[in-house]
């Protein structure tokens, strides 16, 4: 093989990685990060939920009340993506929607929505997260597979000069 050939296969590997490996990685490597802060999300929620539950049990046991009394909440709810916040009353807190996808949103209690919340991240961790995290290792021993044979292009290219 000439040194020419050899230069060619050499250029034509490194475009290949920088064109078409590294973009396929990176865009595996982003789409794993969003499922994590998917999960990291729900988790958030989970927590949230859980301290829910804890205060309105803990209202019921202060007043003295074991009936269905409400306990409503001040909070502040962001309106705007972190630009823009108001005061809100949350007035039956014992009932969230939750969004399952697709644009549609359920109304769960409190207890259904923390169930529901480990099924879904059980779910994502266990088949979306397992299959994005194999999809970035495969593109990742691609690149690394591609890195490696133009090493050895190159060697080779300079035992022939």
């Amino acid at each position: 093989m000439s040194t020419t050939n050899l230069r060619g296969q050499i250029t034509e590997y490194s475009n290949f990685i920088n064109r078409t490996l590294r973009p396929q990685l990176q865009k595996a490597v982003d789409e794993r990060e969003e499922t994590e802060a998917e999960i990291s999300e729900f988790l958030q929620l989970q927590t949230k939920l859980k301290l829910l539950v804890e205060r309105d049990t803990r209202m019921k046991i202060e007043s003295k009340n074991n009936n269905n009394t409400l306990f409503p909440i001040d909070t502040i709810v962001d309106i705007c993506h972190g630009a823009v916040y108001c005061n809100a009353t949350i007035p039956n807190p014992r009932t969230i929607y939750i969004d399952v996808g697709l644009g549609f949103h359920v109304e769960m209690t409190l207890h259904e929505a923390i169930i529901y919340i480990n099924k879904r991240v059980d779910h994502i961790e266990k088949n979306v997260l397992k299959h994005r995290v194999k999809v970035a290792t495969t593109v990742a021993k691609d690149v690394e597979n591609a890195i490696k044979l133009m090493e050895e292009l190159g060697v080779e290219l300079a035992d022939m000069e």
